[in-house]
């Protein structure tokens, strides 16, 4: 008898936003790693999530299915988010609460 492992279809974290772009529903998940360092830096969700939005619909399209992290300073709020985008759905790896950071090779460099 043969069955199905579900668990290489699990989405990470917790879903925060969904949007959409030419009918395609990306959504936004929350890593638990993320969640905490939101908490422990005091980094406002909506803040994060707003600068992802801010990468706008080209940017995001773009590097949909890259398979490279994607690391946004965003001067205004003095934050930095790493995320990745994988088909329609954005991870939020981690948050730092500053935007002079070093950055890993291959990573994708974004100033807001």
């Amino acid at each position: 008898m043969h069955t199905h492992n579900t668990n290489n279809h699990r989405k990470v974290g917790t879903s925060i936003n969904t949007f959409t772009i030419n009918n395609k529903t990306y959504s936004i998940r929350l890593s638990s790693h993320a969640s905490q360092r939101l908490q422990q830096r005091n980094i406002d969700l909506y803040q994060t999530t707003g600068s992802i939005l801010s990468l706008g619909e080209k940017t995001i399209t773009d590097y949909a299915g890259s398979n490279r992290d994607i690391f946004i300073m965003d001067k205004q709020n003095n934050f930095s988010i790493v995320c990745n985008i994988t088909g329609y759905t954005i991870t939020i790896i981690t948050v730092i609460d500053n935007i002079d950071c070093w950055i890993k090779n291959g990573t994708i460099a974004i100033n807001l």
